[in-house]
């Protein structure tokens, strides 16, 4: 019964979707459509500003000095490539104002699985559910093929005083059949013309083409200009009687909107002259005709591989000229790589399975370790470049050091191991029979076990993938003891803020040359032993100690006076590992002799018990993964 109710529900949101769409339709003549379009011009823009308004209608986010920060259209799916998404935003502003740049065609170049089909796919989506609302509303001419605005019908003659006096330009011509059309079914009466809405999509060829290069031999230009009907020949007598013609290539069926041409760059040259007569005449030149007018959103993408090649072509200078190139890299911050991965599990079904804390962030480090190249400044390991990358703290560098970091190597990014590939190794483990979660040594170890069938990988390149997966291993270790570790504490937060305050305390004293009160109020000296107990556990000296205990006084006193509460110790990297390691070396022995008991008595049982219970309520563990952290980190202990 229940089955059956939701079944009707579902039925009646399909029924009111349809109606919806129904509702939304309009049809009327061109004298209708420029009275409506002088009531609202902003129904009359080109195909770059169509896509741009797209993109800002769904929402902008800017930080607090009014600097564009990120667009809520790209939000969930694309991850890691924001200065990407900004030189696109760029060049769409450029064009949407009609410069220049509007004349050339845009492409995206960078590795395998770096984003770029995925954003051409966003930008479809997008533009079809986009044409759908109030906001995206686009008309066309009801009986062109190719979806021509309605308004270049308007003769030329007439264009420069409509232009005066409602400030609304006019570009481009009627289309070879629908000036026949007008000539001979409407007597020349521009305004008798029927218009209609229409809306956006693929599926259905309408305002969006896509073109993906096959077989050179084979293939034909007409798949992007259309062909003749060889069948409607004899009925109009002639081949250069339009209505002979199918308007029906790619380019034909995306004017007003977006043209993707994939792999533009594998193509006979004879589609790429076609395509540079579009991006600067924004004409479609085919045999038999005059130039077709069409104003589209030309997006093109290759790997770099081909444009490298394209680029040594002299003969296709013309061509570079009339190119935007944007880069897609790789992505460099382990937290988007782990979205990336997420968002792609939950796309597949392993249900039962549980991923532990810490699985796909391991992944996510060697991915973005092995697209790194080692910096040449001074005390910055590739592992401390991932960090700072990650917005993490790194002593001697800064976030604003960043920007200056990635020009250090102009290609970073554009190389290295691809998500798909981590992907694929994940899913591997993940599919395994009689699974019922994995850790991140199931998917180091099916990483590693990936390199033998990659085809793409020589020695040399294993041997240092190897290398990074060895550095990977190191930095779980120390994550996996941090994890126990924290998890034999009742409280693990407030035993740390417990020992800041007590160490604050003791600091702000020092520096400023005053006595503590102590337990019976009785005032002494700052608790040197204590603060040298902790600052020695990240190597901190004797002569260094004043400038590190002046530094984290200072952030605790900027965070106060800000208004931000109470001090975080975890934004200091040094700091954060010099209180854990105090807590933990407090309690080292009793969580050594619990973890590796092979036959553990009834006390320590129960020990474990809790901390399985606790990793499990607190941290994110199951109780399969928790045994199997706790088996990981007691062989670590034995080893040392």
């Amino acid at each position: 019964m229940a089955t059956k109710k939701k079944t009707t529900s579902f039925i009646q949101k399909l029924s009111t979707h349809v109606s919806e769409l129904s509702a939304l339709a309009w049809e009327g003549t061109l004298e209708d459509y420029i009275a409506m379009v002088i009531e609202d011009p902003s129904i009359h823009i080109n195909a770059h500003s169509r896509v741009l308004k797209m993109i800002e209608s769904s929402g902008v986010q800017k930080n607090e000095d009014g600097e564009v920060e990120s667009y809520d259209f790209f939000k969930g799916d694309l991850f890691g490539v924001e200065e990407s998404l900004e030189e696109l935003m760029s060049y769409l502003r450029a064009a949407a104002a009609g410069s220049e740049v509007s004349r050339r065609i845009l492409l995206l170049y960078g590795p395998t699985s770096s984003g770029k089909s995925q954003l051409a796919v966003l930008l479809k989506r997008g533009l079809e559910e986009f044409s759908k609302t109030e906001e995206g509303r686009t008309y066309c001419l009801s009986e062109s093929p190719m979806f021509e605005d309605p308004l270049c019908a308007i003769p030329n003659a007439l264009r420069p005083e409509f232009e005066k006096e409602y400030g609304l330009k006019i570009q481009g011509q009627l289309s070879p059949l629908m000036t026949l059309k007008l000539e001979q079914e409407y007597g020349g009466d521009f305004l008798k013309l029927p218009v209609k809405r229409f809306f956006f999509s693929e599926q259905s060829r309408v305002g969006i083409g896509t073109f993906v290069p096959s077989d050179k031999k084979s293939q034909d230009v007409s798949e992007l200009v259309g062909s003749m009907d060889l069948s409607k020949i004899g009925d109009y007598g002639s081949e250069s009687d339009p209505r002979a013609y199918r308007f029906d290539g790619e380019l034909n069926v995306a004017n007003r909107g977006i043209m993707e041409f994939v792999e533009m760059l594998k193509v006979d040259q004879k589609f790429l002259y076609v395509l540079l007569t579009l991006a600067q005449e924004k004409n479609i030149k085919t045999g038999r005709f005059p130039f077709i007018y069409a104003d589209e959103f030309l997006l093109a993408h290759t790997n770099e591989t081909e444009y490298k090649r394209f680029l040594a072509k002299d003969e296709m200078e013309a061509l570079h000229d009339r190119i935007i190139v944007i880069k897609v890299p790789y992505n460099l911050n382990v937290k988007n790589e782990v979205q990336i991965y997420e968002k792609l599990i939950n796309q597949a079904s392993f249900e039962g399975v549980h991923i532990a804390p810490y699985t796909l962030h391991c992944a996510a480090m060697f991915a973005v370790l092995s697209r790194l190249k080692d910096s040449k400044h001074e005390g910055l390991s590739i592992m401390n470049k991932m960090r700072l990358y990650n917005k993490e703290e790194v002593e001697g560098f800064s976030q604003g050091d960043v920007p200056m970091l990635k020009r250090e190597f102009e290609h970073e990014g554009m190389g290295g191991v691809s998500p798909r590939y981590v992907i694929n190794r994940i899913s591997s483990a993940l599919a395994q029979d009689n699974t019922d979660c994995i850790t991140p040594i199931d998917v180091i170890r099916s990483i590693r076990d990936g390199f033998a069938s990659n085809p793409k990988l020589d020695a040399k390149e294993v041997e240092r993938l190897e290398n990074i997966l060895t550095s990977v291993i190191e930095e779980y270790g120390k994550i996996a003891r941090n994890e126990v570790q924290k998890a034999f504490f009742v409280n693990f937060e407030e035993e740390v803020q417990g020992l800041l305050a007590n160490y604050m305390d003791n600091v702000g004293a020092y520096l400023d040359g005053n006595r503590l009160e102590d337990d019976w109020g009785e005032p002494g000296e700052p608790n040197e032993r204590l603060m040298r107990s902790i600052e020695e556990k990240v190597g901190i000296t004797e002569s260094g100690k004043r400038s590190f205990r002046a530094e984290i006084y200072r952030k605790m006193l900027r965070s106060i006076s800000s208004g931000d509460g109470a001090y975080n110790y975890k934004d200091h990297p040094k700091l954060r590992e010099a209180l854990e390691k105090q807590l933990f070396d407090e309690r080292q022995d009793i969580i050594r002799l619990t973890v590796s008991s092979r036959s553990p008595d009834e006390e320590e049982l129960k020990r474990i018990n809790v901390v399985i219970a606790t990793l499990c309520d607190k941290y994110g563990y199951s109780a399969s993964s928790a045994n199997k952290l706790l088996r990981y980190v007691s062989s670590l202990m034995a080893r040392n």
